[in-house]
C-alpha cells in the first residue's frame, strides 16, 4: 500500500478547509487534475498547468483558489473549464515579460556563454520560445507544452525549413539544455510561476540522449561532393573568404584539427619534394609533430579535383591563412561558416547531417579524412591499418578505434567471400 506524501496531505487539507468541500486534486500522468462535485451529482474535472510535484503545490493552490472564486461568483453557471481559463488570463500569466527575461538572461550569462555558443546552441531554441509565447492564441500553458512545441514543431533555420530537432541528435540535446537553463532562470530570478519549471526527461528523451553520447565521438563525415559544394560557395572577389576557403581545403585533404592550421610548416625531411608537417602538441596527450599525408578530394566520377593537389605548393608560395588566436581554431572557423557568405551552404550541409542524426561541425572535415582512410583502398588495392591511420591523424590507435570504429566496418564485405545468387 502506497503512503501519501506529507505535502499532498497538506495540499488537500488546505483546499478542503479554505475552498470548501467538493474540491479535490489528484495526480494524472505526472500533472495535477482538479475535480469538483459530489457522488450524487457527479464530478467535473480539468487539467491544471502544474506538475504533480512538491515545489508546485503552493502555486497551484493559489490558482485553484482564484478559479473556485470565479466559479462561485457565476453561481456555477460558467463551465468549470471556462472559469479557470478566465482565471488564468487574469493571473500573472499575461504579466510575464518573456522578452525582458531573455535580455536579462543573456546579460547575466555574458561571460559564461560566448557569442558563438550563444548563437549556435542557445538562440535558435530561445527564438522559438519568444515566437510561441508572443502569440495571442494557442499559447503554451506550462513548461511541458512549451518543450513539446519548441523542440518538436518550431520551424527554424534561415529559411524556416527545419522543423524541430530530431530525437537522438546532438543539436536536440543542446537545445533542450539551453531551454532548461533559461526556464530555470525565469522561475528563479524573474519570479515566473512554478509551472514553468522544466519537466523531467521523458523515457524517449533519456534513450535518445544515450544515443547522442555514441554519436558525439564519431561526428558527421562530410562527403567529397559536399566539400566541393562548400568550396564553390566562397566568393572569389573576397580576400578574407579566400583565406578561409584555403583553411577548409587543408582541413579536408589532410584531416586537420582546426587548431592545427596555426602549426603548419613545409619541409624536405624525407625527400626532395616538399612535405607538409604539423608541429601541434595537444595538451595532456601523446600528440607530437607529424608529417601530413593527403587524401585527395575526388569528383563524382573519381577524378581528383585540381585544387586538391596544389595545397602544399600554395603554402610554399606564401599564400596566407586567416589569423586564428591560440585555442580558437574550431570556434573561429565555425563562426565564419555560420555567419559569412557561405552560411547558406553550410546550413544546408548541417541539415543534411541532422537528417542522419548527426551534427556537422568544423571537425567534420577531419571526420571525412578518417572515413576515407578506412574506406578508400590504396593504389595497390589494400586497406590501411588502424595504426597507419592513427599516426597520420596524430593520435593513438586506441583513440582512433574508439572514435572511428564504425568507419572500419564499412568495408567488411571486401574481406569476406562474395555472395552469389
Amino acid at each position: 500500500m502506497s503512503v501519501t506524501e506529507s505535502w499532498v496531505k497538506e495540499f488537500r487539507y488546505a483546499i478542503k478547509t479554505n475552498i470548501g468541500s467538493g474540491w479535490q486534486v489528484s495526480s494524472d500522468r505526472g500533472n495535477m487534475r482538479l475535480l469538483h462535485g459530489n457522488k450524487k451529482e457527479g464530478f467535473t474535472s480539468i487539467n491544471l498547468p502544474f506538475a504533480w510535484q512538491k515545489d508546485q503545490w503552493t502555486e497551484a493552490y493559489k490558482f485553484i483558489e482564484f478559479g473556485a472564486e470565479a466559479y462561485k461568483e457565476s453561481n456555477k453557471k460558467l463551465p468549470l473549464k471556462t472559469a479557470f481559463k478566465l482565471t488564468k488570463q487574469s493571473s500573472t500569466e499575461l504579466k510575464l515579460d518573456w522578452e525582458s527575461a531573455l535580455v536579462n538572461y543573456r546579460r547575466a550569462n555574458k561571460y559564461a556563454i560566448g557569442e558563438a555558443t550563444w548563437e549556435k546552441k542557445h538562440l535558435p531554441v530561445l527564438e522559438g520560445v519568444m515566437e510561441y509565447m508572443n502569440r495571442t492564441k494557442h499559447k503554451p500553458e506550462n513548461a511541458k507544452t512549451l518543450y513539446k512545441k519548441v523542440l518538436n514543431e518550431y520551424k527554424h533555420g534561415q529559411y524556416k525549413h527545419l522543423v524541430g530537432w530530431k530525437f537522438g541528435t546532438q543539436m536536440r540535446r543542446h537545445m533542450r539544455i539551453s531551454l532548461t537553463k533559461f526556464l530555470n532562470y525565469c522561475v528563479r530570478e524573474e519570479d515566473f510561476p512554478s509551472y514553468w519549471i522544466p519537466p523531467e526527461l521523458s523515457i524517449e528523451e533519456r534513450l535518445s540522449n544515450n544515443h547522442v553520447k555514441t554519436n558525439k565521438r564519431i561526428g558527421y563525415p562530410l562527403t567529397d561532393f559536399q566539400i566541393q559544394r562548400l568550396v564553390e560557395a566562397f566568393p572569389e572577389d573576397n580576400e578574407q573568404a579566400q583565406k578561409w576557403k584555403f583553411a577548409v581545403q587543408l582541413c579536408a585533404v589532410f584531416g586537420l584539427r582546426p587548431e592545427e592550421l596555426r602549426h603548419l610548416v613545409v619541409r624536405n625531411k624525407h625527400s626532395k619534394e616538399p612535405e607538409l608537417w604539423c608541429t601541434y602538441q595537444k595538451q595532456n596527450s601523446n600528440t607530437r609533430e607529424r608529417q601530413l599525408f593527403p587524401l585527395w578530394i575526388k569528383d563524382l566520377d573519381g577524378t581528383v579535383m585540381d585544387w586538391s593537389k596544389g595545397l602544399i605548393g600554395r603554402l610554399t608560395a606564401g599564400e596566407k591563412l586567416p589569423e586564428i588566436p591560440k585555442g580558437k581554431g574550431g570556434q573561429n572557423i565555425g563562426q565564419y561558416l555560420r555567419r559569412r557568405s557561405v552560411s547558406d551552404c553550410w546550413e544546408v550541409l548541417c541539415s543534411e547531417a541532422q537528417s542522419e542524426g548527426l551534427e556537422c561541425t568544423p571537425y567534420s572535415f577531419r571526420h571525412r579524412y578518417a572515413y576515407v582512410s578506412h574506406t578508400r583502398p590504396q593504389d595497390n588495392g589494400t586497406m590501411r591499418s588502424i595504426t597507419q591511420i592513427a599516426e597520420a591523424m596524430g593520435h593513438d590507435p586506441e583513440t582512433n578505434f574508439k572514435s572511428y570504429a564504425r568507419f572500419k566496418n564499412k568495408n567488411l564485405a571486401k574481406v569476406f567471400d562474395r555472395v552469389e545468387v
